[in-house]
């Protein structure tokens, strides 16, 4: 355990290196200014950052930052306004103020260090008329809708198992070209509207033999690797309306779950093998998710502190 830990520590420091040399030359750039190879990263918009912060055992909430600005609202009725005020390193001071709720008056500020894919301190709060100082620790890890969309996904009609293809990221959104039984001159592409745990969305254009247009639905599984609930609702087929048809179910999988259902034939294998080979590592892949999330909100909040 003791080495695994040191693995972690190191490679959170690797993290943070590699962070310094991509985001301080990218961070500043539109999300849509990538190569062909990497799907657009909400990290680098200035976007919500939301992570679950809790004191002591059950005392949790949702923090949500809009650049360096937040909030925060507890069961116990507490109403927080939260501001980033540094960020150092591998060292964020977030300043609270409650101006409403069931502590209006407090104050608190809160340090928290990055350790792996979480972050922790201390904190000192003052309440007029309750407390001058009292101090305790905390911690927070992002919320759960920061995903990354994938490069490679396989997609299938739920009740078929012969259309099956897979989809790549290509010049900002995802293609796809095989011709399936008697089809030819096959084009089909995936804009990517939504990639969170609550809300994924696609539409969808197919140019060929039979084009089509469809919205793509569901939402992220807990391992972060399927689509779940699934469907598919195709809006037009040959040139006619057929927005009022009824769903289907769809199933699509990437990263470490990519080969559990089958792609199209023109699959290069190796990208297939790739993701695999993280299973062989001892660090939890999730684990390296997480520290890499938490080094671009970290980064982002440092970059819009320095404008």
């Amino acid at each position: 355990m003791e080495a695994l830990q040191a693995v972690m520590r190191s490679f959170s420091r690797a993290l943070f290196l590699l962070a310094s040399v991509i985001f301080w030359n990218g961070l500043s750039c539109s999300s849509y200014a990538q190569t062909a190879a990497h799907p657009p990263s909400n990290a680098s918009e200035a976007g919500p950052i939301a992570m679950t912060e809790c004191e002591g055992i059950d005392n949790c909430t949702t923090w949500t930052f809009l650049g360096v600005q937040g909030n925060g609202q507890w069961r116990s009725g507490e109403i927080g306004n939260l501001t980033v005020e540094s960020v150092n390193g591998e060292t964020i001071v977030i300043r609270r103020a409650d101006s409403t709720g069931s502590k209006a008056g407090l104050t608190a500020v809160y340090t928290g260090t990055l350790h792996g894919d979480h972050v922790s301190g201390e904190f000192t709060s003052s309440w007029p008329g309750h407390w001058q100082s009292k101090s305790g620790g905390w911690y927070a890890t992002l919320g759960m809708n920061s995903h990354e969309p994938p490069t490679v996904m396989h997609l299938c009609l739920q009740q078929s198992h012969g259309d099956c293809v897979t989809f790549r990221w290509e010049n900002g959104q995802y293609t796809n070209y095989t011709n399936l039984p008697g089809q030819s001159g096959e084009k089909r592409i995936l804009t990517l509207e939504s990639f969170s745990r609550d809300s994924v969305k696609f539409r969808r254009v197919d140019y060929g033999s039979y084009p089509l247009t469809a919205v793509m639905t569901g939402q992220i599984s807990s391992d972060g690797n399927s689509l779940v609930n699934g469907m598919i609702y195709f809006t037009s087929y040959g040139g006619k309306d057929t927005s009022g048809s009824p769903p289907y179910p769809i199933r699509m999988t990437w990263g470490p779950a990519l080969s559990s259902i089958p792609g199209s034939e023109d699959l290069d294998r190796s990208q297939e093998s790739q993701p695999q080979q993280t299973q062989s590592l001892t660090i939890d892949p999730e684990d390296v998710i997480n520290a890499l999330q938490w080094v671009k909100a970290f980064q982002m909040l440092g970059d819009i502190l320095k404008h």
